[in-house]
This record gives C-alpha cells, structure tokens and sequence, in this order.
C-alpha cells in the first residue's frame, strides 16, 4: 500500500518536501514506516530514530497500525530556548 507521510521541521528541509508517498506492507506498523523511510530517503536516517509519527493527530507507538487513509505526520525532534 502507498502512503503520503507530512515532512515536518528538519524531515522537510532533509526530503525537500512537505509530503512524501512510501510503499508499505498490508498490515504495516509505524515500526515498519520508519524502515521504509529510512530506505527511501537516507539522509532522514539521523532524524528517525528520535521523531515522533502522528496518526490522525493523535502521537502513535511503533506497534501503531498505518491506516490506507487517514494523516501521517512525520515530527522530528526539535531545540530551542
């Protein structure tokens, strides 16, 4: 299955878009989101392993199914002061 993911902060500036699309398994988890990203766009790789997804606004855990529809958000983390 395709999904389109949002690209928030640093994950924007490191895809150069504000949404992208991955393939994924049926049945796929944020677990497995995280590895197709990783593949598909490597510079994200320092970024992943500490952002945040957001499905349907609410924040998802690694066991979170991806749905086919609805809004995934990629949230890196972010500093300031």
């Amino acid at each position: 299955m395709r999904v389109k993911v949002k690209m928030f902060a640093a994950a924007r500036d490191a895809t150069g878009a504000s949404e992208v699309v991955v393939e994924l398994p049926e049945l796929a988890r944020v677990r497995d989101l995280r590895i197709a990203l990783e593949s598909e766009y490597p510079q994200l790789a320092p970024l992943l392993s500490r952002a945040m997804f957001a499905i349907n606004t609410h924040y998802a855990d690694e066991d979170t199914p991806v749905p086919l529809a609805g809004e995934i958000a990629c949230i890196p983390p972010v500093s300031g002061g």
